[in-house]
């Protein structure tokens, strides 16, 4: 049975770049996972992905519900998450969603199993954010990410899952609110800042996909979570 790699959230900017990234560079099948098998044919027109034969649909509910068979997925990535501007109540749901999806991938045999988290759970540390640093989530959507990693370390250990971890992003440059709306503002002819001196440290969306595929492929005995992104370069709301 030819070997995959299932990514949920799919459809999204991320799961997009990821499957991009592992149909040009790998010789993995792909299991895309999605509300709706529009929305995932949405994002391959967008990728200008036209050769599906190696990329497969599920829905969300069936990839919960059990009944599509798992055993050949040899890695998985999990990218389905509420974004940081949405409400609580849609973010909190993300969490319970995320809980299902690492019961089911615990037991499907996958030996590399990625969660895709946030730097975001260290607070607004001014320091250069690194590994062994304790999180310190100061808002819904960085302790939903935190959260998330604590289930899904608890699951996988429990399964005996072999490498597992969680990739802390820094913030996406494609779909990073911000930066998205000072331009907007700019083109306005009008930039409103509350403070200024914030700071925010970025990644390309294109190298978030790289990393993820270069993870896949690395050799045994991951760590827990690893920091993706450049964070020694660091800019205020100002400068941005």
């Amino acid at each position: 049975m030819e070997r995959c790699i299932l990514v949920t959230g799919a459809n999204g900017l991320l799961g997009g770049k990821v499957i991009r990234k592992l149909f040009e560079t790998t010789e993995f099948r792909i299991v895309g996972v999605a509300a709706t098998e529009e929305k995932m044919q949405e994002m391959l027109s967008r990728e200008r992905i036209w050769d599906r034969t190696k990329i497969d649909f599920i829905s969300n509910e069936q990839l919960l519900c059990g009944g599509i068979d798992l055993s050949a997925v040899f890695g998985a990535v999990h990218l389905a998450f509420s974004r940081r501007i949405r409400p609580a109540e849609e973010i909190a749901t993300s969490i319970d969603f995320a809980r299902d999806v690492f019961a089911r991938l615990a037991v499907s045999g996958a030996e590399r199993i990625i969660n895709i988290s946030s730097q975001s759970v260290y607070g607004n540390a001014k320091e250069i954010r690194t590994e062994d640093m304790l999180p310190s989530p100061e808002s819904a959507y960085a302790m939903a990410k935190y959260a998330s990693e604590v289930i899904f370390c608890s699951i996988m250990r429990q399964a005996a899952v072999k490498d597992y971890t969680s990739l802390r992003l820094d913030l996406v440059v494609q779909s990073q609110n911000v930066v998205k709306s000072l331009c907007r503002q700019a083109k306005e002819g009008r930039l409103r800042l509350k403070g200024g001196k914030q700071l925010f440290s970025f990644i390309d969306a294109d190298d978030v996909a790289r990393a993820i595929v270069v993870m896949l492929q690395s050799t045994d005995g991951w760590e827990k979570a690893y920091n993706v992104g450049w964070n020694r370069c660091r800019y205020t709301l100002m400068d941005v």
